[in-house]
């Protein structure tokens, strides 16, 4: 084997260790919170809709969670934007539900108007409900917990969410982690 080769081969494993290690940080938040039990110590939204599709098609009792933490803006509703509509922030959830109506509204210059999104019902989980953490999404500037409701069950619609969303993209090493959890545990206490 060529010292070329052998460099190349070298550099391809270096590099796969280094994009395996920028994982573990990420990862080992994960390890942490899937599966555990948490008490609210802040209650926790969820709204439930329909949502009807670009070719005509419905996808009914749809779910997600509206809360939204920041390290610097404090907290909020939010119902991530769908169908070229931006997101409606709000901190009032009954204001929430009616923006999210009203953006979703259909085209008034369509021959049948018919409403995009369909608010059914605002779920509200008060301080002191018990859930399970069923998931874990990071993303580039925001990592949402999922959770799960053992008394109900929404197929694969989490029972609720908390979002906690970062001003920048997160770090390779994911310093982060402090002041997140500390947001988390703002909302969440482990049981």
């Amino acid at each position: 084997m060529e010292i070329r080769q052998l460099a190349a081969i070298v550099l391809v494993f270096g590099s796969l260790s280094t994009v395996t290690a920028a994982d573990l940080p990420r990862d080992a938040f994960t390890r942490t919170w899937v599966g555990r039990t948490v008490r609210l110590k802040q209650a926790l939204f969820t709204l439930s809709y329909d949502e009807r599709g670009v070719m005509g098609q419905t996808r009914r009792d749809k779910r997600d969670g509206l809360n939204v933490v920041t390290p610097f803006n404090g907290s909020h509703l939010q119902f991530d934007g769908r169908q070229k509509q931006d997101d409606v922030l709000e901190s009032d959830p009954q204001r929430l539900v009616d923006k999210v109506s009203a953006a979703y509204r259909g085209d008034s210059l369509s021959v049948r108007s018919y409403q995009k999104v369909q608010p059914n019902l605002l779920h509200r989980y008060d301080p002191g409900v018990e859930l399970t953490v069923s998931k874990i999404r990071i993303e580039r500037d925001f990592v949402r917990l999922l959770f799960a409701d053992a008394k109900t069950q929404f197929g694969d619609e989490p029972a609720a969410t908390l979002t906690v969303r970062w001003p920048a993209p997160f770090s390779r090493s994911f310093e982060e982690r402090d002041v997140i959890e500390k947001l988390i545990s703002q909302y969440l206490q482990v049981k």
